[in-house]
């Protein structure tokens, strides 16, 4: 910006180059010195003055997921195992880390650090309010899952012992609070499944008792089994009537029709043949004496009926097969309190300081007072000339007014 950005020979104003600015901060350079001095003096201060601070680091890694049916060894089937992973599935299916994440920043964790260190006092809270030292630490720490899935926990603390403890206490906390809700969690899982086991019970019990009253009554006891073994029967004793009446032809023609040997044979191929009708058609004495044996008339309905009660009998079986051992493992698992935090390395006392970042500190406020005072003299520059020239305009109006005013006079 020129001194006078209104005198030009066109009476334009003067346009603003790069030099000009260049030039308003060369006519400003003592102020703007001076107080970026000040300024950055001042920040040297403070940023000594800040109490220094040590960072202690722990990490922890995931659990290597357990199958829960190892315990189990042979007790359960292939086709079982293969649900496993729904199983498993239904306590949640959120990574065991981001369940940390959750577990460290919460208020119960805080807590207990503050009550565990006193930090109401280390933190000089005036009105020993627990929400001030709270927030005080979670400034303090921080909690990040880095690239190789690995939970970093710092704690930034002006004691590197305390910082140390405090880090390691944490992973202590988390261990507590995640083993009391695994435990939780495990005793809702065996509350469900231990209702559905006693359902089952019941259910079986019922199916059991249903499929004995229907043998009872009908004499069946495996339905397959008991027809095969009917049929095979009834084709042996056909083949004997057949052979007997083969004989009987014989003893005809050697000994006459009223022989006793021919009389005696045409009774027991009448016998025979009477047995074989009761065989397929059924009734009351057969039932009494061949038990065994399933009338063939009978079989179609008698088997629809066995089959249903007997496949009701079989599904609440396998049911059983496999919900008991999830039922066992789940009293297991809720009586589970070993640590499930796995450490991979425990916090250690610093040897440097973390913060503050001095340096950092003290250039980005020289840089930041310097661009600061460097706009502000442009600014003041800029409504410097924005009145001069306004005082330059009303000057020229005044001029020619006068001149109007001598002009109108002679006339």
């Amino acid at each position: 910006m020129s001194e006078n950005p209104v005198e030009r020979t066109d009476g334009k104003p003067v346009e603003v180059g790069v030099w000009d600015y260049f030039y308003v901060i060369y006519k400003w350079r003592k102020f703007i010195l001076i107080n970026v001095f000040v300024l950055t003096f001042v920040a040297v201060i403070v940023a000594l003055l800040l109490p220094v601070q040590y960072k202690a680091t722990a990490t922890v890694i995931a659990p290597q997921r357990s199958d829960i049916f190892g315990g189990l060894g042979g007790v359960i089937t292939q086709s079982i195992r293969e649900f496993a992973p729904f199983l498993r599935g239904l306590g949640g299916n959120q990574p065991p880390l981001f369940t940390y994440l959750a577990i460290l920043n919460s208020r119960t964790a805080m807590e207990k650090v503050v009550e565990r260190f006193n930090l109401i006092k280390v933190y000089d809270i005036k009105d020993s309010s627990m929400e001030k030292a709270i927030k005080k630490l979670r400034g303090n720490t921080d909690f990040e899952i880095d690239e190789n899935g690995v939970l970093v926990i710092n704690v930034y603390d002006e004691d590197k012992k305390r910082a140390a403890d405090m880090a390691n206490y944490f992973v202590e906390v988390l261990n507590e609070i995640n083993i009391r809700l695994n435990t939780e969690e495990a005793r809702n899982r065996r509350l469900l499944i231990e209702r559905r086991y006693l359902q089952n019970l019941a259910d079986l019990k019922s199916a059991e008792d249903t499929l004995k009253k229907f043998q009872q009554k009908y004499g069946i006891y495996y339905l397959p089994e008991q027809t095969k073994a009917a049929v095979t029967a009834a084709a042996e004793l056909e083949a004997q009537i057949i052979a007997e009446e083969v004989k009987l032809g014989i003893l005809r023609r050697q000994l006459g029709e009223d022989a006793p040997e021919v009389k005696l044979a045409k009774i027991q191929i009448e016998e025979m043949r009477k047995r074989l009708n009761q065989m397929k058609e059924g009734n009351d004495k057969i039932k009494d004496e061949m038990s065994l044996f399933v009338p063939f008339k009978d079989v179609p309905e008698l088997g629809l009926q066995y089959l249903r009660l007997y496949r009701d009998y079989e599904i609440q079986s396998k049911l059983l097969e496999f919900i008991l051992p999830l039922y066992e493992q789940a009293k297991i698992e809720e009586q589970r309190d070993v640590p499930v935090v796995q450490v991979l390395d425990r916090a250690v006392p610093p040897e440097k300081k973390a913060r503050p970042f001095r340096t950092l500190i003290v250039v980005s406020v020289f840089a930041s007072a310097f661009l600061f005072l460097t706009l502000l003299v442009l600014i003041i520059e800029f409504i410097i000339s924005v009145f001069e020239t306004k005082k330059i305009t009303e000057s020229k109006l005044l001029d020619v007014t006068k001149k109007i005013k001598s002009i109108y006079r002679v006339y």
